[in-house]
């Protein structure tokens, strides 16, 4: 009996010494591949965002990747108005459900509920200040003005924007 256990400590030892792939590793897969994805994300038990993708891939550390994503972020009530969704659609999205962070790439397009697109190839997203912002240009067109700027800032809540450096702005009726 003594000898039986003598082999098994050994062979857990064993086990526990052998080389494993660390945690994130390009040759692993990934834990959960979904296809035709619908989803609901929560702010404690309020409905913070709603969507779907192509195509979704998590791993084990909370890693997630969408592709041909679009988002829908409910608009808070303000003065007893019910405002609509801001959605943002993109080719790509890779964030953490930890960090709560995203970042959305390949034709990122926000509009909100007053009728603003806007385009730029990068955003990224955080998720517990409900805010976004990107450096590599915004194109947006409004009902009455279109706008170009360098970088931007995004607060969802008041869909509230925010244009840094070069920043070029036509009122009148938006024209293609």
């Amino acid at each position: 009996m003594p000898r039986t256990v003598l082999i098994s400590s050994l062979l857990a030892l064993l086990a526990a010494c052998a080389p494993q792939q660390a945690p994130g590793d390009a040759s692993e897969p990934p834990a959960v591949v979904m296809h035709g994805v619908r989803l609901r994300s929560y702010d404690g038990s309020t409905l913070a965002m709603t969507g779907q993708a192509e195509q979704a891939t998590y791993q084990r550390n909370g890693d997630l990747t969408a592709t041909r994503a679009t988002l829908h972020m409910p608009g808070k009530d303000q003065e007893g108005e019910q405002p609509g969704d801001t959605i943002v659609r993109a080719k790509s999205m890779e964030g953490n459900l930890g960090t709560r962070r995203m970042v959305a790439s390949g034709d990122v397009e926000m509009r909100t509920a007053s009728g603003m697109v806007a385009l730029t190839p990068r955003a990224t997203y955080d998720g517990a200040q409900q805010s976004a912002w990107g450096t590599e240009g915004v194109r947006v067109k409004g009902p009455d003005y279109r706008l170009q700027a360098d970088a931007f800032s995004l607060s969802f809540p008041d869909e509230q924007f925010t244009f840094e450096g070069s920043v070029h702005t036509v009122l009148g009726a938006a024209r293609d």
